[in-house]
């Protein structure tokens, strides 16, 4: 561990800490164990920044404009005994040393060696387990890339222990995280990959499901009959989380994605095959530099084919130090036009949809209260279900399904 985290950590002891967490959830992840260190120090929770002794900001740069909110947010907590980690501090600690003199970084590929010394979890229903950090892809746009650094996978007795402790804090949902899920075990020699890791989390007594994190098509291909084989286990929500980025080869090369539209589809239908009902989501980004009109449309037309559940839709933003940075920009009108056509596309596949699913009887875990009166409740594909009952979280449910709000169902307790 670097010297300036091992102080950082260190002055962690018998605080009140404020949190704030931008990004994905295995910055969510990151941030748990950090208070979980804290805790082990004497720290507490704090509900606001006033009331807090220090502030921690857990940080996300993926595209600009979310970079240029996380020094609005610094901004604001300046004056404060402030901790800052996340992919910031990776691709611009002279900026941040220079305008925050006093700041306190916390290199967050240190985080989970520190962890580990503790491992405990704080209590709640959904538990982050991260299970490696680092990519190795080579995507020309990503600076996540430059911030985590190349893959490596956490050994599967750490993985296994930190889920114990989740599942005895009192989580019904477990969910798997890292920079790419399906690449996890690639690094290592002891021939280990993702479908064994997920037998084995299987086999942990308790009554708790898995949501599996984002898998790139590249890394889940090659181990997808195993994959689909480990899915087998109803402790395992049938949902996946597969970026795709474009609908068009040539963009998907100027992206530095290895592998074809074709691919990615092959992906969904066997998926498919092995479970009629699996809920996939995927990730589309508009207006990438050389994308044409042609190319865009592919994107369209992808959408309207492969009829995904959730599609998580990005205007492309140029990062600095990126090989896409000395592409040729598209417009930010075109981006924008093209953006609002993919969700176009999004929207009618989510009505077309959810309109199949009204009328089925379906099994259903209470998850979360939205308010006074109602619940979210998930059923096995990882659905979003609105209930307007008072039940208790973590119960079993049996639900009709009688409406949609495009982005979740309604139904009613039988």
């Amino acid at each position: 561990m670097d010297a300036q985290t091992a102080g950082s950590l260190k002055l962690l002891k018998n605080l009140s800490i404020f949190t704030e967490t931008y990004g994905c959830t295995y910055n969510a992840g990151d941030t748990e164990k950090l208070m979980e260190i804290a805790r082990s120090q004497g720290c507490v929770p704090a509900l606001s920044a006033d009331q807090a002794d220090a502030v921690l900001i857990n940080t996300c740069v993926v595209i600009g404009r979310t970079e240029q909110h996380m020094y609005e947010r610094l901004d604001c907590y300046a004056e404060k005994l402030l901790f800052v980690t996340g992919c910031l501090p990776p691709v611009a600690k002279e900026v941040l040393e220079t305008r925050y003199p006093h700041i306190h970084i916390i290199d967050p590929d240190h985080i989970h060696a520190c962890y580990m010394e503790v491992a405990t979890a704080h209590s709640g229903t959904n538990g982050v387990l991260q299970i490696a950090r680092g990519c190795n892809g080579h995507c020309t746009y990503c600076i996540t890339r430059l911030a985590r650094g190349k893959l490596v996978s956490f050994p599967a007795e750490d993985i296994l222990r930190q889920a114990e402790s989740i599942i005895k804090a009192g989580a019904s949902e477990i969910q798997l995280t890292a920079q790419d899920t399906s690449s996890w075990g690639m690094d290592r020699n002891d021939g280990q990959r993702l479908p064994d890791l997920l037998r084995a989390l299987c086999k942990l007594p308790g009554h708790f499901m898995i949501r599996i994190g984002m898998a790139n098509p590249d890394t889940l291909l090659p181990l997808l009959d195993d994959f689909l084989e480990a899915l087998q286990d109803p402790k395992i929500f049938l949902f996946l989380h597969i970026p795709v980025q474009s609908g068009s080869d040539p963009v998907l090369r100027l992206m530095g994605r290895r592998y074809t539209s074709a691919q990615y589809e092959e992906i969904c239908t066997r998926a498919r095959e092995a479970f009629p009902d699996i809920r996939i989501s995927t990730d589309y980004i508009a207006g990438f530099s050389g994308e044409t009109d042609e190319d865009a449309a592919a994107s369209v037309e992808q959408i309207r084919r492969t009829k995904p559940g959730k599609v998580n839709i990005t205007r492309f933003s140029v990062r600095q130090n990126t090989p896409a940075a000395k592409m040729k920009k598209i417009p930010e009108q075109i981006k924008k036009q093209r953006s609002r056509e993919l969700t176009t596309a999004a929207n009618s596949v989510y009505d077309a949809n959810n309109a199949e699913m009204i009328g089925r009887i379906l099994k259903a875990v209470v998850t979360e209260v939205v308010k006074l009166g109602s619940v979210t409740a998930r059923d096995r594909t990882y659905q979003n279900i609105v209930v307007m009952q008072d039940i208790p979280i973590g119960t079993e449910i049996r639900v009709k399904i009688t409406g949609h709000r495009r982005h979740y169902l309604i139904g009613e307790l039988i």
